[in-house]
């Protein structure tokens, strides 16, 4: 199985959040949480996101294997697992890792994995008006974004 990467060319964000609000509605998230985040650091707009890593710290520290990496490299958190004790939001170098008080879980992005498998773009991805985010095969994304000025 094809292993899935996602970039962010940081250049070509504008700061608009259509990532953020996408992604709270495809999750059904409230406040809190943003599973894709954008602060602005003057003059930039700075896209702040999991990166799926190989070796995901975040895992690392879970003391229960609620988090796994599936056969596309998405890392996904079970929460039936997830015991709350938010040991994988201070592993991750990231600040991808979120905690959502209202169910007492860790919450992270899963790529819209629900969305990929019926052959749709994550809703981040499908609203982004510069698409700056690209979703796919690591080599075929960078060579777009080589393109790309």
């Amino acid at each position: 199985m094809e292993k899935i990467s996602w970039v962010i060319r940081k250049k070509d964000c504008m700061g608009c959040h259509a990532c953020e609000v996408a992604c709270k509605q495809e999750h059904g998230l409230g406040v809190g949480p943003r599973l894709i985040q954008v602060r602005e650091e003057s003059p930039d707009f700075i896209p702040i996101y999991c990166h799926h890593c190989a070796r995901p710290p975040c895992r690392d520290a879970c003391p229960v294997e609620a988090i796994t990496r599936n056969d596309q490299g998405i890392v996904l958190i079970d929460e039936a697992l997830c015991i709350g004790c938010r040991d994988c939001v201070e592993a991750c170098p990231f600040g991808a890792m979120q905690f959502e008080n209202g169910r007492e879980v860790a919450v992270k992005c899963d790529l819209c994995i629900e969305r990929l498998d019926d052959g749709k773009t994550p809703a981040c991805l499908s609203i982004c008006p510069t698409g700056c985010i690209r979703v796919g095969e690591k080599k075929s994304i960078a060579a777009v974004f080589e393109r790309t000025p």
